[in-house]
């Protein structure tokens, strides 16, 4: 913000010297808007004649430097502008103290202009000079202070000083509460804002919720201006239905009460356009952005953000014509008003040259990314991460003219620069590592290629068990999305012939032992036990503990220098943070379960087994291609999966197992149909376990990880035909989500209490016609029955008392038995997998709860001392496949929410088979005690009277350990 003199002159009255100077600075300030070079003339001018010091006047010389630095600001001659502050300075300090009243405005307009250039370190001299003036000269000023304050915290929230822009705004906060409303709101949203800005949602939300009350009528202005902050959020969070609903009622005041005040818009339209370009609806998103483009008309300072926002819209349409007139236009805006050496102005021309990269232009495109890394070299110096980032944009270019030893040195460049001044955990010099390990493949020197991508794996997984927990939901999945294909790429690699007996191979290994699972972080539910709890140590600990994460995701993505300069040591906080985990972890078991963040090697959990016991690892993926054709780098996954699967024992036994390649899907077909019919399945054996079975000779209990389509399978009915012996004649097998999981198991006692669901009401769901269960109710009263018979506590909800209220409101019963319809909804294109699979449970009277319980919503019970969880549903087992994550469904979701062991269903059975192999399951856990055993020996006695395996082989058992 650009500041004038604290003086009123008119100048059309009368004056009695220096006429013609005031008349000068009168043309320049009416010129300025719509005749920017006559405005120039008229500045420059007059600049000469103080400088000359032909002028006279009764604001002060002073004061007309500063008016003439405004002025040559706006129409942006910037260096003439900071020259016309400095002489200004130089004018009042020849009278006056450095500190004097009257030069605190000049000092903070030097400081502003220094922050819109980037020199931030001279925006900071002034800025502290303008601390000592306030202090010196209105130390008591109430205004003065909060001004000074407000203009610090933002200051240090624009060069990444979080603790100092919060303390500086909490202390402005302390100082205007009760004084003007207007003011303490002002400073509430940018103190929401600052929070956002380095990645604390949670409190962001919390901070500008309160401005919103704060604001609700009292300042109509400043509430909508904190309602399009907190939308802006909300589209961060990816909550776009709430985002959507602030906007949108913003856009309607602002519509019915401020027609003449059409500025008042821009936010708010361009917040539409934003999120509805990140819901892909890009119709709406570019009536929006075209909207705010008109009602920002020609401002100059304004409208080529806007038009470069409408490039990427035009860009992601495929409209590239278009997006290539709008970058060039914003090109253009960027370069009037910064000149040629300005970030945004080459950010635009990086834009530029990706339209003409995208339409096979190379030379054009290769100019301009020269272009901006001269200019990069100017801005930054060779040394500089942006300068790298140049490097590497021009490398990959290189790498499609088929400049192949060019590309290399420069992509090593750009490591070279990113590791020095970003550090070996920054995504930007994770990106450079990996673009090597493609640039590697296209030379087919693929063991360098191999060792980039795996110390880019190593480097990508540290920093996301870093900041996994100050992350959304959604953008967990959006950055695992990514981390997942990369693993996918580097085991196509080394899951090659010549690899899998090697080092790679067991590195891939780990990566999937350290990833699986890593979505389902039960971070609502750990934040409300915590903050419920009585103890308020644990409390304070907590919050200081996410503040270090907050702290150390945010030292990550700053360079070496600048983390020197702050004094910020990466090493030091990952120590706090391990020391408060560690803490935490012995108070309270939830956070133990969430924060297992250590990155293990498949030769801690070879250690944790027994004897005569192995853990087996299925692993899917695809081949990866890449290659220039035709001056394009065409890379991609090929269509067909193939499974590796890992044998680790006892004593550091490792044997990797490749399956032969053929069409799993069909195969997976062959097996359903085979127990669908009661057809004896020679086949399912030799494509999906023999390879496998071959080196269990010596196991009598397997821990299964399952990937893609094992998820589908039970190999306990899989009938070896040679030896006449199904599977479970050789082997118990329970499945677990991680071999990791093996590590953290715990001794846990039997609670003899159960809540058992049987026959919801399905009448008042929406959308859904089903059919009641009245063989579950009966099933139910089977199970009531067997436990009473031993003094167990049980509760039973039947038909519309079994509410998903109900089982919300339950806190680590013993064992919950749920016996109903679950759903799937097999969309591959569905948002978030964990919504597309549930239980359908009634629907309480006047309940907010809508009756279905998604996988979200059961893994934020609360289950921490919850032995087992029973899900006699329809194929509550099939969740979304998703490679390397596991199943998206309920048996994970439990096992999250607390659950030490979940029993489930594969396939659909009759009610009867159900209702049997349930109550002998009741009767062995009443004899055992122990879930898994319980479960080996009610089959084991279930196949004597039943001898389908279809029937016996219908549930497994997904345990933790």
């Amino acid at each position: 913000m650009r500041l004038g003199l604290a003086i009123t002159f008119s100048l059309l009255g009368a004056i009695l010297f220096g006429q013609s100077c005031l008349q000068k600075l009168d043309s320049a300030n009416y010129f300025k808007y719509n005749y920017p070079l006559k405005a120039k003339f008229y500045a420059n001018s007059l600049l000469t004649d103080l400088d000359s010091a032909n002028c006279v006047t009764e604001i002060g010389i002073a004061g007309m430097y500063n008016n003439v630095g405004l002025i040559l600001w706006e129409v942006n001659d910037k260096q003439k502008s900071l020259n016309a502050f400095k002489s200004g300075i130089q004018q009042e300090v020849q009278q006056k103290d450095s500190i004097h009243a009257d030069l605190l405005g000049l000092y903070y307009n030097l400081s502003a202009l220094y922050q819109e250039l980037g020199r931030f370190d001279e925006a900071g001299d002034y800025l502290n000079l303008a601390g000592r003036v306030t202090e010196a000269a209105y130390g008591g000023n109430r205004d003065a202070r909060i001004r000074f304050l407000y203009r610090n915290g933002v200051y240090h929230r624009e060069v990444g000083n979080f603790q100092e822009s919060l303390d500086a705004l909490n202390q402005a906060l302390t100082i205007g509460r009760g004084y003007k409303d207007s003011v303490t709101i002002a400073l509430q949203i940018e103190l929401g804002t600052t929070y956002r800005h380095f990645g604390d949602l949670q409190k962001s939300e919390s901070e500008l919720l309160r401005a919103v009350e704060m604001a609700k009528g009292k300042d109509e202005i400043q509430y909508f201006r904190a309602i399009d902050r907190l939308s802006a959020l909300k589209i961060e969070q990816g909550e776009y239905s709430d985002s959507e609903n602030y906007l949108l009622h913003n856009l309607e005041k602002k519509t019915s009460g401020y027609q003449d005040n059409q500025i008042m818009m821009l936010e708010t339209l361009n917040g539409l356009s934003v999120l509805y370009y990140r819901l892909n609806d890009l119709k709406t998103a570019n009536e929006y952005i075209d909207r705010a483009i008109n009602t920002a008309g020609d401002i100059r300072n304004v409208r080529p953000y806007m038009i470069n926002n409408l490039g990427t819209i035009y860009m992601r349409q495929g409209n590239i014509e278009k997006a290539e007139e709008c970058f060039k236009e914003s090109a253009e805006g960027f370069l009037e008003l910064f000149g040629s050496m300005n970030p945004d102005y080459a950010s635009s021309l990086n834009n530029l040259a990706s339209i003409y990269k995208e339409k096979g232009e190379l030379p054009k495109a290769l100019d301009l990314y020269m272009k901006v890394l001269d200019m990069d070299k100017v801005i930054y110096g060779t040394e500089h991460a942006n300068y790298a980032t140049s490097l590497n944009n021009v490398a990959l270019l290189y790498l499609q003219f088929g400049n192949y030893s060019l590309a290399g040195k420069l992509l090593q460049d750009a490591k070279r620069i990113r590791a020095n001044t970003l550090g070996n955990y920054h995504p930007l010099y994770i990106k450079t590592v990996n673009d090597l390990g493609l640039y590697y493949m296209i030379v087919k020197d693929y063991q360098s290629a191999m060792e980039s991508f795996d110390h880019a794996l190593d480097a990508e997984i540290k920093h996301m068990q870093d900041i996994f927990p100050v992350l959304t939901d959604n953008q967990r999945k959006l950055y695992f999305d990514e981390t997942r294909y990369n693993i996918e790429r580097f085991c196509s690699l080394a899951f090659k012939d010549e690899n899998i007996s090697g080092p790679y191979a067991e590195n891939a290994l780990n990566h999937f032992l350290n990833t699986r699972g890593i979505l389902f972080y039960a971070s609502e539910k750990m934040r409300k036990l915590i903050q419920n709890s009585d103890d308020n140590k644990i409390k304070r600990d907590y919050n200081t503990w996410r503040e270090k994460k907050y702290s150390l995701a945010q030292a990550y993505l700053l360079t070496e220098e600048d983390r020197r300069k702050k004094g910020i040591s990466i090493t030091e906080l990952e120590e706090e943070c391990a020391a408060l985990e560690k803490d935490l972890s012995r108070k309270f078991k939830v956070f133990a379960d969430q924060e297992k963040t250590t990155y293990h090697h498949w030769a801690e959990i070879s250690n944790a087994l027994e004897d005569s016991t192995a853990m087996v690892d299925i692993i899917q993926y695809r081949d990866y291609k890449v290659d220039v054709i035709d001056e394009r780098i065409d890379q991609a996954f090929e269509d067909e999966s193939h499974y590796v699967a890992f044998v680790v024992k006892k004593d550091s036994v490792l044997k990797p197992v490749k399956l032969a390649a053929m069409d799993f899907t069909k195969g997976f077909a062959t097996y359903r149909n085979a127990l669908k019919y009661g057809v004896k399945d020679k086949n399912s054996y030799q494509i999906f376990w023999q390879p496998i079975d071959s080196t269990l000779s010596d196991v009598n209990k397997i821990y299964l990880s399952p990937d893609g389509i094992y998820h589908k399978l039970n190999p306990v009915v899989f009938y070896d035909a040679v030896a006449d012996t199904y599977m479970s004649d050789k082997y118990d097998i329970i499945n677990i989500t991680s071999g990791k999981d093996l590590l953290y198991r715990e001794p846990t006692n039997l609670l003899r209490e159960a809540k058992i669901f049987g026959n919801p009401d399905f009448s008042k769901i929406e959308g859904f016609t089903m059919k009641q269960l009245p063989g579950a109710e009966r099933e139910a009263n089977d199970i009531t029955e067997i436990l009473n018979v031993r003094r167990w506590k049980t509760e039973t909800f039947y038909f519309k008392d079994a509410t998903e209220d109900q089982i919300k409101s339950f806190s680590n019963p013993g064992i919950i038995h749920i016996a109903t319809h679950g759903y799937f909804i097999d969309d591959p294109n569905h948002a978030d997998p964990l919504h597309s699979s549930g239980l359908f449970l009634s629907r309480g009277d006047g309940s907010e709860n809508d009756g279905l319980l998604s996988a979200y919503e059961a893994m934020n019970l609360v289950l921490d001392q919850t032995n087992l969880v029973v899900l006699a549903a329809c194929e509550t087992g099939l969740g979304k496949v998703q490679n390397g994550e596991g199943v998206f469904g309920l048996q994970r979701a439990f096992l999250v929410a607390g659950a030490q062991n979940v029993l489930l269903s594969l396939v659909k059975i009759n009610d009867q088979a159900a209702r049997n192999f349930m109550n002998l399951f009741y009767k062995a856990l009443l004899e055992e005690s122990d879930p898994q055993q319980a479960f080996f020996n009610a089959r084991a006695q279930f196949r004597k009277v039943d001898k389908n395996p279809y029937n016996w082989g219908a549930y497994i058992l997904v345990s933790k350990g």
